[in-house]
């Protein structure tokens, strides 16, 4: 792989609640991937909560939930080419309680609704606007712990490698649903099967491999990570690892799951009294063999991204106000802090941002 330029954007999602420090929403910094040094370019002002953001394919467009009860919106930002500003195109209310992660492609945008149990389906209009709902599909129940299981909590959506799938995760309900993806349809969403977890796992994010054909699951509540068969809109449980590190009782909640870009290594990030991040190698058949397990040097970890030349993870560590540099071996895959830093208030969620790219 050849190597990319050093210089790079990274935009990063906050919570604007916090009562320690002070927020303005959406964060963008130019970074120097060798030094780490860092510039604030901009940063929004009056976007509530912000926890989640995410790119549109082309690239032009930002969109950010904004978890706010039931006053919760979506809103979508044009990205200036030449400043590299975000210019706000518009803002809607969604069906649904505490937004916290949304996916896109050219004609929608798909929204899962963590206290509102339910995912939004928005159409993308030509200038970057978005339509009303079009969709709201919601769930039902309780889940085995009443304390975080109380109802459905849809905490993810995401698209299959191929676009022809939906697939969202319930830590509420311990399921995972699949909707048959209707991309120009009138029923854009159609659910055509669900997978069970194990009963009080909580499962929140996945990770699809480039194939296809396997998906990776961390599940919040029980500390698993789940490597899982996918075929034909069917889901099979392959292999179930633990990310906790010792058998003694301690608080955890497991957090952000990615792939590396060769797909030889995956790596977790678990919260609270655990606050690390995991490396798991990729085995030939796409099991798992834990390799790594280190402290991210903050508290609360909570997204993280790797960077596009692989030599590094940043990780937003929500509780310490600072997003924590880490080196990464492409070649071993294991991680080293590099005691490096981006202090930005309440930081969720970090991506980098490549224009046309």
């Amino acid at each position: 792989m050849a190597n990319l330029p050093a210089q790079h954007t990274i935009i990063v999602g906050t919570y604007t609640n916090s009562k320690k420090c002070t927020s303005g929403g959406i964060y963008i910094f130019d970074f120097d991937e060798n030094t780490y040094k860092y510039n604030l370019k901009f940063h929004t002002e009056n976007i509530i909560n912000p926890s989640f953001i995410s790119l549109s394919p082309d690239k032009k467009h930002l969109y950010s939930v904004n978890e706010n009860g039931d006053k919760s919106t979506v809103t979508s930002f044009s990205i200036d080419e030449q400043s590299g500003i975000l210019i706000e195109k518009d803002q809607r209310k969604t069906e649904g309680e505490d937004p916290c992660f949304l996916i896109s492609d050219e004609k929608n945008i798909i929204v899962a609704n963590y206290s509102g149990g339910s995912i939004n389906v928005f159409k993308r209009l030509d200038d970057g606007k978005l339509s009303d709902v079009v969709q709201n599909i919601k769930f039902e129940g309780a889940g085995f712990d009443m304390k975080r299981q109380d109802k459905s909590h849809v905490h993810q959506v995401q698209f299959s490698p191929d676009h022809q799938y939906v697939l969202a995760t319930d830590l509420g309900l311990d399921k995972i649903y699949l909707f048959k993806y209707n991309k120009n349809g009138n029923q854009i969403l159609e659910k055509i099967n669900e997978f069970d977890t194990k009963k009080g796992s909580g499962p929140r994010h996945i990770a699809f491999n480039k194939t296809g054909n396997i998906i990776y699951l961390v599940q919040e509540l029980s500390g698993d990570l789940s490597v899982l068969g996918f075929k034909n809109g069917k889901i099979e449980l392959l292999q179930e690892e633990t990310l906790l590190s010792r058998k003694v009782r301690f608080n955890f909640r497991a957090a952000d799951i990615h792939l590396s870009d060769d797909e030889k290594f995956l790596y977790v990030t678990n919260r609270d009294d655990a606050d690390d991040i995991t490396t798991f190698e990729i085995l030939t058949d796409g099991k798992v063999k834990k390799i790594q397990q280190i402290k991210t040097t903050g508290r609360n970890p909570r997204n993280f991204a790797i960077s596009p030349n692989n030599k590094l993870v940043l990780i937003a560590n929500q509780d310490t106000n600072r997003i924590n540099i880490f080196s990464r071996d492409p070649a071993s895959g294991e991680l080293s802090s590099t005691k490096k830093s981006i202090p930005v208030c309440s930081p969720v969620n970090v991506i980098f941002y490549e224009k046309g790219k």
